[in-house]
């Protein structure tokens, strides 16, 4: 049964590869740790495959909704600056890789550190510098900046017009079909879940990227804070967790180690893992 709007091929080709993708992930984790780093940049691009094919096979590119698109991306620039810029209390100042990167200090008891890719901007808290080591703490930075410098050659802030643009899309062509009566709504679900699970895919590909940058700038010190952060032992991952474990990062909120996050984090026993394999191959553990 046809559905109107419907470009099946893209469809079906994006619903095949977004169904494959934790299995990937499990193969690029387990696999030898050399060229991890190239494998795991096919993973992301893989996943982004998934989702601009299901954009493809579903998404109306509305002329209103695009165009609404844009001044909704800038008002929440201006937005976040101003959240962020008014809780910002100091900034440090880092050499990671030959760049100078600025981090701004927040006023917050809770150890934590975040990017915001639309700004561009690194943040930690007062919290993770009370909490842990310098060299733990600059370890942290690293693993923030590196989810920038994982998405080179594309500035981060095109990377999130791209990504608003292409949700836009597929949200009104889902829309679409939720009108369209039980195939359609059925079609619809499918459609939302592999999206989900090819941005999950996406976003563990990219934390792994963040920590491997991090342990090439920091050593030991990504592993030791992480370990201190998360409380997590090193997980080897197995295919039928890592399906659960996507499929758990959709829910509102996720179980032990499953963050639902802007960008969902794989388990943190799944990166140390990585890491540690990582290490031992490097020589990173001095």
């Amino acid at each position: 049964m046809a559905v109107q709007g419907m470009r099946e091929p893209l469809l079906y080709m994006g619903l095949a590869v977004s169904a494959l993708l934790p299995a990937a992930y499990v193969y690029v984790a387990r696999s030898n740790p050399q060229g991890a780093w190239r494998r795991l940049r096919m993973l992301m691009l893989s996943a982004v495959t998934a989702m601009m094919l299901l954009t493809g096979g579903v998404g109306d590119f509305d002329k209103i909704t695009l165009s609404l698109a844009f001044p909704a991306l800038a008002g929440a620039y201006m937005v976040l600056n101003y959240h962020f810029g008014r809780r910002t209390v100091d900034n440090l100042l880092y050499g990671i890789h030959g760049k100078v990167h600025r981090v701004s200090i927040l006023s917050s008891p809770i150890p934590t550190a975040f990017t915001v890719a639309i700004t561009g901007r690194v943040y930690a808290t007062t919290g993770l510098y009370q909490r842990l080591a310098p060299e733990e703490a600059a370890a942290i930075v690293a693993h923030e900046v590196g989810h920038l410098e994982a998405l080179r050659p594309v500035p981060s802030t095109v990377f999130v017009v791209v990504v608003a643009v292409a949700a836009s899309a597929l949200a009104t062509g889902v829309a679409s079909l939720l009108q369209q009566g039980p195939v359609g709504v059925a079609l619809a679900a499918a459609v939302l879940l592999a999206a989900g699970v090819s941005w999950v895919q996406f976003s563990w590909a990219w934390e792994h990227l963040a920590d491997i940058y991090a342990l090439e700038a920091a050593g030991a010190w990504s592993i030791s804070a992480l370990y201190r952060i998360t409380g997590a032992g090193p997980e080897k991952p197995r295919l039928a967790r890592a399906y659960l474990d996507t499929l758990r990062c959709l829910r509102p909120r996720g179980g032990r180690g499953v963050a639902f996050l802007v960008n969902p984090h794989p388990r943190p026993g799944y990166r140390l893992y990585l890491l540690e394999k990582l290490a031992w191959r490097t020589g990173s553990w001095g």
